[in-house]
């Protein structure tokens, strides 16, 4: 019985590279978890307003956005997971600004250009890895068993930073940070990375972007819009709605742990026929959750809204990024990569910009912000 239930929503076999990604994104994973629900928070209580916490974000995804073709040439040249290593000191430098920006403005710039950079090195190496030596036919559960495997230490990660903050401040939080990012690059050390230098062109992927026949896709990718305003500007309203540091983490951990349960039957839905009806199914719940957000005014609203998005918002991930990965493989594993990226990039980008002119017209007004999120959402079903 319990090898059948494995075999339904597990995948077997993964490779040693996907193995060692594994275990790298889970311990990195929880070092962002802990600190990534309230680094907003971090900076709306050191002064920022929350127009300035969306130029502050619009400042480094313009900057990543520049870059992101540049990091595709690192990985293409040093190898997937040695660009994901060079990544680690920027991250470190991105939190040690953060915690220093009290301290003098000219840290807001270095966390800027830290954080666009460690994104530039990042995430390409991160989904050409996964594209490159994932498995076809078992693809949607690799991400849902990744998502999971993710999701065990994110369920502890913002319980773990809310305890931390309440009884020894941000500062013990960034150094525990740090050591875990450390920490998270020794599983990609255990065996010597193959790869084969290929030329990329920086024009060729600025030009991919805007070609006609890309245009849908281009279209799609820049739903991840909403992506954004959930990372950013939702941990806002929670910490105006609930103001305890340990409640917003434990209500954070219940709510991921909730979506974590989904998760499983999700991937293996996407490994059948029906892939493309998950991520239309997704899609609608997405647009009607961030609706629901209008009606929050307690932790219990809180928690209801934030479990529904992330079973949602998994049901749309799953599929898209198999769909993705599986396009990559038999096309360009790294132009496709970058093309994904600079069209998110740009969606959040655009969403940001947005966002300040409902901002601007409707001051303090979440009812717009979370009206925005919703319309981005539907950007989803193109693909």
């Amino acid at each position: 019985m319990f090898r059948t239930f494995y075999h339904k929503y597990f995948s077997d076999g993964l490779s040693q590279e996907l193995k060692e990604l594994f275990w790298s994104t889970a311990i990195l994973d929880f070092a962002i978890s802990a600190v990534g629900v309230f680094e907003p928070i971090y900076l709306y209580t050191i002064g920022f307003s929350v127009s300035r916490i969306i130029l502050f974000y619009i400042a480094v995804y313009g900057l990543y956005f520049l870059l992101v073709p540049l990091g595709g040439k690192i990985a293409r040249s040093r190898g997937y997971e040695h660009s994901i290593l060079f990544s680690t000191p920027f991250l470190i430098l991105f939190f040690v600004s953060l915690f220093a920006i009290p301290y003098h403005p000219f840290f807001i710039a270095c966390a800027v250009i830290a954080l666009a950079l460690q994104k530039m090195l990042y995430w390409p190496g991160y989904h050409a890895d996964f594209a490159r030596f994932g498995k076809d036919g078992a693809r949607g559960r690799e991400i849902s068993n990744l998502v999971v495997w993710d999701s065990v230490v994110m369920i502890l990660g913002p319980a773990f930073g809310g305890v931390v903050i309440a009884a020894f401040g941000f500062k013990i939080l960034f150094i525990i940070a740090v050591f875990l990012i450390l920490l998270s690059n020794i599983p990609l050390l255990l065996t010597p990375e193959k790869f084969k230098q290929v030329p990329f062109s920086y024009k060729e992927s600025m030009e991919r972007l805007v070609r006609p026949e890309n245009r849908r896709k281009l279209f799609a990718y820049m739903g991840f819009g909403e992506e954004h305003l959930a990372g950013y500007l939702w941990p806002i309203f929670i910490f105006l709605v609930v103001k305890e540091y340990v409640s917003i983490g434990l209500l954070v951990s219940a709510s991921v742990f909730v979506a974590t349960i989904l998760t499983l039957y999700i991937g293996r839905v996407t490994d059948g026929e029906s892939r493309r009806e998950v991520l239309k199914i997704g899609v609608i719940f997405t647009f009607f959750t961030w609706l629901m957000r209008i009606l929050v005014v307690s932790g219990v609203g809180v928690f209801m809204s934030d479990s529904l998005y992330r079973i949602s918002r998994r049901a749309v991930g799953v599929p898209l990024a198999a769909i993705t990965y599986e396009e990559a493989k038999k096309t360009s594993v790294m132009n496709s990569i970058i093309f994904l990226q600079m069209a998110l990039v740009l969606g959040k980008l655009i969403v940001s910009v947005l966002a300040l002119a409902v901002l601007y017209f409707f001051p303090g007004s979440w009812l717009a912000v979370f009206v925005l999120g919703a319309a981005m959402t539907l950007l989803y079903a193109l693909l």
